[in-house]
């Protein structure tokens, strides 16, 4: 014979833990609207049967006395897929990475946009165009001179607000990415602390179970994380995650350590240069960071130091800055600058630096005298020097007229010509096919990177709508288990009540004669 409360003890438990599903199932419709909570449920497991002989009754082959001794539960589970968890943060690293790049371009889109109507392509033509005019009047005609020298003017002042623009542009994001690594070395020590707290509750909890709120919330900052960089998650055995970025290890939750990202003064440097309090530099694969880094650093053909090859707000300043070098240096050269400091017509502010888009202006000599282009160097057969003047044709009659030499061979430096643009030979072709190539592989950029982005965005929500299938609570569902879980406490609090009625028979009527 059984022992006589072993039904009672197995009904009692079957309670406990029917109610404990039901308070589960009231934590997971109470958080169905919590950021980061992970569905909960009781993990149960029928009760085993012992194989201590001094148990058994009725033979040496069975053990029926200790049958049906109901179920127990091994904790309380958080329903998650790992594997979905690390596609979405290899993705959203992905997602992360495109939409700055796309932001930064779009930012530089705003910048050069004009490039090919009222901007750099109008001022340009118009600078060419007052140098046509000059070309069929008379090189002393100051009038039309002046307006070359003015139309050289605003094409410079345009030059420059381009590069105080994209001055702005890069400033504004190396300041937000210092944002940014302040940013992730709180959360990495959040981690750290909560990593700290895992452990330490840990012990109240049987193998294999955690405080699960915990978990939620060290999720949490990990998908956080993996907006950043690539990054790898490594579950310990005392029930921490350590987490490496880009292939360093940067939360070590076994030894409660965190690896912060440090960068460089920008200032000094000129680039984006991230790395760890380790010594290893940031390289990541994907996430926000690199698309800081392809935008602050990405110089194309450029590219020097650690600089990358994309195309970023460095290289397309590199690109204004080919244009301004190409037109000052080709103008004076043709122009003798490089053997009369005098005849220069742009120079720099400060002199005597290499030619950008900021520093670039109209010289001096040029603005005070318009007709100084106009004139070409002369030789005077009674002094013996060398001067400049006007260029003469004298016909039969005697009659002199001035040529505007000069001026014709300014324009024909650019017209018809195969110009080289940058060191890196990045371009050759003329002034105009220059800013269309320019503006046309900005545009086909922001559109490579806007199709990277939609397609990550794609991945992403499709694995947020399958992590939320797994992991989220659905009240429906719900809905059934607490129907569920109520009817087996009422079923089992029937069989308490049975159990009690034979009980009660056993003590009260057995051996009683008529009962």
């Amino acid at each position: 014979m059984r022992p006589t409360f072993l039904g009672f003890e197995a009904q009692k438990r079957t309670l406990q833990i029917a109610q404990k599903s039901l308070d589960i199932t009231g934590n997971n419709l109470s958080n169905t609207n919590t950021v980061g909570y992970t569905r909960q449920r009781v993990d149960l497991y029928a009760m085993y049967v012992s194989g201590n002989q001094n148990l058994r009754w009725c033979s040496d082959t069975n053990n029926l006395s200790v049958n049906g001794q109901g179920v127990n539960a091994h904790g309380i589970a958080q329903i998650r897929d790992p594997y979905i968890d690390k596609r979405y943060r290899e993705n959203v690293s992905v997602e992360a990475e495109t939409e700055k790049t796309v932001e930064v371009l779009s930012e530089l889109e705003d910048v050069l946009d004009n490039f090919e109507s009222d901007g750099l392509l109008y001022f340009t033509e118009q600078f060419f165009k007052a140098l046509q005019d000059y070309s069929v009047e008379k090189p002393d005609s100051a009038e039309v001179a002046t307006l070359v020298a003015n139309s050289a003017v605003n094409l410079c002042r345009l030059l420059n607000d381009y590069d105080e623009q994209l001055t702005q542009v890069e400033e504004t994001y190396v300041a937000e990415l210092e944002d940014t690594v302040t940013y992730i070395n709180t959360v990495l020590d959040d981690i750290n602390m909560l990593n700290d707290r895992i452990a330490r509750e840990l012990i109240n909890y049987p193998e294999g179970y955690g405080p699960n709120e915990l978990y939620d919330q060290l999720n949490l900052y990990i998908d956080e994380i993996a907006n950043f960089g690539n990054i790898e998650v490594t579950k310990n055995e005392n029930g921490t995650f350590s987490i490496d970025m880009a292939g360093v290890n940067i939360v070590d939750g076994e030894e409660f350590k965190v690896n912060r990202i440090l960068m460089e003064d920008y200032e000094i440097y000129g680039q984006a240069i991230l790395f760890f309090e380790s010594g290893d530099e940031l390289c990541p694969m994907t996430g926000q960071i690199r698309g800081y880094l392809n935008m602050i650093n990405g110089n194309g053909v450029y590219a020097t130091g650690t600089q990358n090859s994309e195309y970023g707000i460095a290289y397309f300043k590199s690109a204004v800055n080919e244009f301004a070098r190409t037109i000052a240096n080709t103008f004076n050269s043709a122009n003798g600058a490089d053997e009369d400091p005098s005849r220069t017509m742009f120079t720099t502010d400060p002199e005597d630096v290499i030619f950008t888009a900021g520093n670039i202006h109209v010289a001096q000599g040029w603005q005070e005298d318009p007709t100084m282009i106009g004139q070409v160097r002369k030789l005077d057969p009674k002094t013996g020097m060398y001067y400049y003047g006007y260029d003469e044709i004298t016909d039969d009659t005697g009659n002199v007229t001035l040529q505007n030499t000069n001026v014709l061979n300014l324009i024909n430096q650019f017209e018809g010509k195969e110009l080289k643009f940058g060191t890196a030979h990045d371009f050759k072709g003329g002034i105009y096919e220059y800013i269309s190539f320019i503006s046309d592989r900005l545009a086909q950029t922001i559109i490579y990177d806007q199709s990277r982005n939609d397609s990550a965005v794609t991945t992403v929500d499709a694995l947020l709508d399958a992590r939320d299938e797994v992991s989220g609570v659905d009240m429906d569902e719900e809905g059934i288990n607490m129907l569920n879980y109520q009817k087996w406490y009422s079923a089992s609090s029937r069989m308490l009540t049975t159990l009690d009625d034979c009980l009660e028979k056993l003590i009260n009527g057995t051996g009683r004669v008529g009962l």
